[in-house]
């Protein structure tokens, strides 16, 4: 159920500057180039794009980056490898013969 829940984060991937904008389009599944287009649009029509930019930057945490994303992808793969070659090898070692230790 936590995986449905979507959190709103600095991209990673997509980033100009800081990944607000990027984060934003990811969180409603649009394209970052409008939602940049908009925040310029907003900033002059309104005022204080800048500071507002700045204080998301502060605000909306980072999200993990894709080597970090990576790592963990191999780390569980990793672990998964590890499981299946610890259950195989009881019968592997039943089907190896010992060697002669006399050499």
């Amino acid at each position: 159920m936590s995986d449905d829940v979507k959190k709103l984060h600095r991209s990673a991937d997509d980033r100009w500057l800081a990944g607000v904008c990027g984060g934003i389009a990811e969180y409603f599944n649009v394209d970052s180039t409008l939602v940049r287009v908009l925040f310029v649009l907003f900033g002059f029509a309104v005022g204080g794009g800048i500071l507002i930019y700045i204080i998301l930057w502060i605000i909306m945490p980072e999200a993990p980056d894709a080597a970090a994303k990576a790592d963990l992808f191999m780390e569980d793969t990793a672990e998964a490898e590890a499981e299946e070659v610890t259950e195989a090898e009881p019968e592997e070692a039943a089907d190896v013969e010992p060697e002669d230790e006399a050499k």
